[in-house]
């Protein structure tokens, strides 16, 4: 047993090394990489080596990350961990938390890597499709590539959803509680955790290995294919756009954005040259140190240049197209971009339109807007308003009231808190990808044809339409009003406010609900996030954004009861049905173990179930494919009925026949209270009757 100090970038050991030693890592940190795809942290406490038979090669490098300091056993048996752990007891529950942490970073690479397998295929899948398009516009025979014919992503290692890992996953989540009471208690409790840590460790390890290896191997394999697609895209011209005539050549486009902006030169010319470094790299999507630092570099620099060129643009009247093109779509730089499609986000720019409705906005047009008092900035991560923002600010005395007061209404603050507290996140969470996030335009981002994932406006009113089309209700919220010269005191009606989708300037797979209202009025509009190039199906995203809303709204209107089954809503009755399946006899056995599985799968969260469900109901069981049982589809007709359109289509069936006659009486009854209320309003001022009350009867024939 020896104690030994390995420098910050030192190789411990390498791949093909034979397994000698146990290394317990007493300070610093240890990385496991592969040196390009993958990196797992091993911290205090972790024992590298025990996931291999001693003489074993090790299949990864070893490299310090810190200045680390590691305690040194020899390994020739398994017996050895057994003394590693028990010849040190006071640091043996440290020993046990942190190779069950080791295991865990080990399954967390084992799912990114599993992501980026099925990406590099689907990438690669649409590549294939493109370039046989390409090659019948320039009118050559395309080379046959019968790898990507049946090229298909390998199917998700078992290791990812079965016992080992909630396992693993457990022994992780109650590590605080396993150290103070479970490891202390004997030091053999210790080394059990430590072998069943070494032995989940080899399974993940070699699961890990076979992904690994599946990359490399593809990656390898389609080079000659890849350099034979970049060769024809690069002699297309304007195919992408599908328009007639040629867009003017973009050149040295960053030098424009950045003498527009006005940015501070030490920012220009850092950011310059990390375009510069980012644009020269093979593989954008690196894990390495080296990207990490550069990404976040990019990142910086980008926000800085993005807010200055936006107040410099209110203060013209004449944008450049480059800088339409960065506003839009976090385009930078024509080398990045790739020249084909550099010309389509030129033609797309110059020929935007915007929503007529003002609620489907780009996130520049957003902006405009808050700059202009016509809209409140998002709320922050912490869940605050503009307004509250200021309240803390004044309240930790950061600031004065007085100055609090003159920044209410001040566009240039509200702008600078958008950016920062909604834009950064939003931004990167839509894009998907967060670990090779980067907010500029990337050829190596675009998967598929841009024409093909553009989100325009109009596209966008056309995919919320389809789910409004069966939920009509999605977006109308209870109000209550009173009429004293009526002499009607509360009055119950339901008014529609139609949210905010703001378009993220970058390419991305997902959807975001970031917010159900503004502030503390009930009556303001949602905020939801998409990339403006979206490269998943819209729909299901947009029904995904659609059930999120419905849930939080929901807890808006409910508050505090918003679980409490004695005030009946979505909510508490989603909770009641997901807590108590077990006893409800309504369900049948299959039905109950459906539940359950879904609960583990979302790890208990009833919002997630809830959302699940509500994808199906939207484009399952509304389309007639029975997909729910029995209560969770009379909770979801009761709240989400469906419009009188698929009343009629789904009305005659067993599953909705009883639904729909119910809802028919309730909904008479509703009419024949309206009717008399406006009677009684029509008696007492014929010309004075309320808007609220014809407007409550029409929503109520819906």
């Amino acid at each position: 047993m020896e104690k030994i100090k390995i420098e910050k970038g030192q190789t411990l050991h390498q791949r093909d090394e034979a397994v000698e030693f146990l290394d317990i890592v007493l300070t610093g940190e240890i990385a496991m990489t592969d040196g390009s795809n993958t990196e797992v942290s091993l911290t205090n406490g972790s024992m590298i080596g025990a996931t291999y038979q001693p003489g074993e090669a090790f299949t990864f490098d070893y490299v310090a990350k810190d200045t680390t300091i590691i305690l040194r056993f020899d390994y020739e048996s398994e017996d050895d961990i057994v003394t590693a752990v028990t010849s040190t007891p006071a640091v043996a529950p440290a020993i046990a938390a942190a190779n069950m942490e080791a295991v865990s970073n080990t399954l967390s690479a084992l799912s990114e890597a599993t992501d980026a397998a099925a990406d590099l295929c689907k990438e690669l899948k649409y590549n294939y499709n493109e370039y046989q398009f390409m090659c019948v516009q320039l009118g050559q025979a395309p080379s046959k590539y019968p790898l990507l014919d049946v090229l298909a992503a390998p199917e998700p290692s078992a290791a990812l959803s079965g016992w080992q890992a909630d396992m693993c996953n457990a022994y992780c989540e109650n590590k605080e509680a396993l150290e103070s009471s479970f490891y202390p208690v004997n030091v053999n409790f210790c080394v059990e955790t430590v072998m069943r840590a070494a032995s989940l460790g080899r399974y993940f390890k070699q699961e890990l290995l076979s992904v690994l290896g599946f990359i490399d191997t593809t990656k390898s394999t389609s080079a000659d294919f890849t350099t034979e697609f970049y060769n024809v895209k690069s002699r297309v011209g304007g195919g992408s756009s599908g328009a007639s005539g040629t867009a003017p050549a973009i050149k040295n486009a960053i030098d424009m954005i950045l003498a527009f902006s006005g940015v501070d030169p030490d920012v220009a010319d850092n950011f310059r040259k990390d375009v510069k470094t980012y644009t020269d790299i093979e593989d954008r999507h690196s894990h390495s140190d080296e990207m990490r630092r550069l990404r976040r570099s990019l990142c910086d620099g980008f926000y800085k240049i993005y807010e200055e060129a936006f107040f410099k643009s209110m203060e013209t009247d004449h944008l450049p197209v480059e800088v339409q093109m960065f506003f839009y779509f976090g385009f930078v730089d024509e080398v990045m971009a790739g020249e084909a499609n550099t010309e389509f986000l030129y033609r797309t720019a110059v020929g935007w339109e915007q929503d007529p409705k003002g609620r489907i906005l780009s996130f520049y047009d957003w902006l405009v807007k808050i700059y202009k008092g016509e809209a409140m900035p998002s709320k922050n991560e912490f869940d605050s308003d503009w307004l509250d923002y200021l309240r803390e600010e004044v309240r930790n005395n950061r600031m004065s009231q007085k100055e609090a007061d003159k920044l209410k209404e001040d566009g240039r603050a509200k702008v600078n808190y958008e950016i920062h507290n909604m834009f950064m996140g939003a931004n990167k969470t839509t894009h998907g990808h967060l670990a090779s996030f980067v907010p500029m335009f990337n050829s190596q981002d675009v998967i598929r044809p841009l024409d093909k994932c553009l989100l325009t406006p109009s596209a966008v009113r056309e995919s919320f339409h389809k789910v409004l089309d069966i939920d009509y209700s999605l977006f109308y919220r209870p109000a209550l009003k009173s009429y004293p010269e009526f002499k009607i005191q509360h009055f119950m009606y339901n008014t529609e406010v139609k949210p905010y989708i703001i378009l993220m300037p970058n390419i991305g797979t997902r959807g975001l609900m970031w917010q159900e209202v503004e502030g503390p009025r009930k009556e303001t509009p949602a905020h939801m996030m998409l990339s403006i190039f979206h490269t998943e199906d819209v729909d299901a995203t947009v029904v995904k954004m659609c059930a999120f809303f419905r849930w939080e709204m929901c807890r808006r209107i409910m508050g505090v009861r918003y679980s409490d089954i004695s005030e009946p809503s979505l909510t508490s009755e989603y909770t009641n049905y997901l807590q108590f399946y077990r006893k409800n006899g309504y369900l049948s056995s299959d039905a109950k173990e459906a539940i359950k599985m879904a609960l583990q799968k979302a790890r208990n969260d009833y919002k997630v179930v809830f959302v699940a469900d509500y994808e199906k109901y939207i484009l399952n069981e509304a389309q007639g494919m029975s997909r729910l049982n029995k209560e969770a589809r009379e909770i979801l007709f009761k709240y989400c009925t469906f419009s009188a359109k698929y009343r009629g289509l789904r009305g005659s069936t067993p599953q909705y026949q009883q639904l729909c006659e119910a809802f028919k009486i309730q909904q008479a009854n509703r009419l024949h209270n309206l009717d008399l209320t406006l009677r009684k309003m029509k008696s007492i001022k014929p010309d004075g009757v309320a808007p609220e009350v014809p407007a409550e009867i029409e929503f109520a024939k819906l």
